[in-house]
């Protein structure tokens, strides 16, 4: 009976030795979990970015980086006192999903912004607008636009075909600054404000394009068209490059819009341009009867005389 209680014995403690060597050989072949990694959003770029380019909302996304790979002064999302990209200059060419950092830009409210803006041999020209003219204070700095230039030209001729003319004086310039705000409003949509509408906008142009736009002020009124982001390229030096080489137009005349200008009869031009001239002016005679002088008050009369009266015989010269 003994015997059987140590083999009864001995065969548990061998089913529990061989549980155990079990657990622990699967506790050792089971893969560890993995350690938790820490990662912040962080602002990068959107795409491929040239150098001195005005960033803009569609430029800059948020991305998960991890925390050992963020570059120090990178932008984190929610962290205090992180600055506002966007409206910034970029000051050199960055790639696509690359990290950006404060030492990148530099920042509207930096001194010399819109100096630095500037491409070499480039200046800043401003001009006047209105709520019409400036597309509804709906341009931006950084938009790209094209300087239109209307006439009105009733006094320089008397086709009515010709009495208005429009054509485009600048091509393909970028906007610096609307009023005083050189950098893009924040999307918060709010509407804007009516009152805070800017009057005028500052450009960047050749010196040629700037000569150019002064002397076109002059002439007749400017309007600005606003042109598509999607071109080519974003490069401000191959845009300003493209706007200085750009063709020349013809204008438009009112007579290559208006059909009732066109059809306008040439009798009824010609008789509303004869009603407009001015009077002629009277010409004056001086009559002068030995060393008496005296104003010819009958010029008609004698002009008329002069006319019908048979000419002077010719006085002999004396030999």
């Amino acid at each position: 009976m003994s015997n059987i209680i140590k083999i009864a014995v001995l065969l548990v403690g061998a089913i529990l030795i061989a549980l155990i060597v079990r657990v622990v050989i699967a506790s050792a072949s089971r893969p560890s979990a993995p350690a938790a990694v820490t990662t912040e959003k962080v602002q990068v770029s959107a795409a491929d970015l040239p150098q001195g380019l005005l960033l803009r909302d569609e430029d800059l996304i948020w991305k998960q980086v991890p925390v050992s790979q963020i570059p120090v002064n990178a932008i984190i999302s929610g962290a205090p006192n992180a600055p506002d990209l966007k409206g910034a200059l970029l000051r050199h060419p960055v790639a696509s999903g690359a990290v950006l950092v404060a030492d990148d830009v530099i920042l509207p409210s930096a001194p010399g912004f819109l100096a630095a803006t500037l491409k070499p041999e480039m200046r800043a020209v401003s001009v006047a607008v209105d709520d019409v003219s400036g597309n509804a204070g709906l341009i931006q700095p950084g938009d790209y636009i094209d300087l239109l230039l209307t006439q009105q030209m009733e006094r320089r001729t008397d086709s009515p075909d010709l009495a208005v003319s429009s054509e485009t004086v600048v091509e393909h310039v970028r906007v610096l600054a609307v009023g005083s705000e050189i950098s893009r409003p924040k999307n918060n949509g709010d509407a804007p404000e009516t009152g805070s509408r800017a009057r005028t906008v500052t450009l960047e142009v050749t010196p040629r394009m700037g000569e150019v736009v002064a002397v076109a002020a002059r002439l007749g009124s400017l309007s600005l068209a606003l042109r598509s982001f999607a071109t080519v390229t974003r490069d401000p030096a191959a845009s300003a490059a493209a706007g200085a080489s750009s063709s020349e137009h013809a204008p438009i005349w009112a007579g290559d819009i208006s059909r009732a200008v066109r059809e306008l009869p040439r009798s009824h031009a010609a008789r509303a341009s004869t009603n407009n001239a001015a009077p002629p002016v009277p010409r004056t005679v001086t009559i002068y009867r030995g060393s008496e002088k005296a104003d010819g008050s009958g010029v008609a009369q004698v002009a008329g005389a002069a006319e019908t009266a048979p000419p002077l015989p010719t006085v002999p010269t004396q030999r």
